[in-house]
């Protein structure tokens, strides 16, 4: 029985570059939303740290705060 999926070539590197759309200057913070559940994971794992996060209005920080508290427990 074959696979579904062929062994990828290890030789071949991707190389991308960044895209500037229409010439805009890179921007040294963005603005996205990311549900409740995947931040909590995030920050569990300790791929996202606190320190780099900015709540944008009250409701959001009061939902940043209950996830730290119930990671701390």
């Amino acid at each position: 029985m074959g696979m579904l999926f062929p062994n990828p070539d290890l030789s071949q590197h991707r190389h991308y570059s960044r895209v500037n759309w229409q010439g805009q200057p890179d921007a040294a913070e963005v603005s996205i939303s990311i549900s409740a559940d995947s931040l909590c994971r995030l920050l569990q794992s300790r791929q996202l740290h606190v320190e780099d996060l900015t709540c944008l209005d009250a409701a959001s920080k009061a939902q940043v705060r209950k996830i730290l508290l119930n990671l701390a427990c």
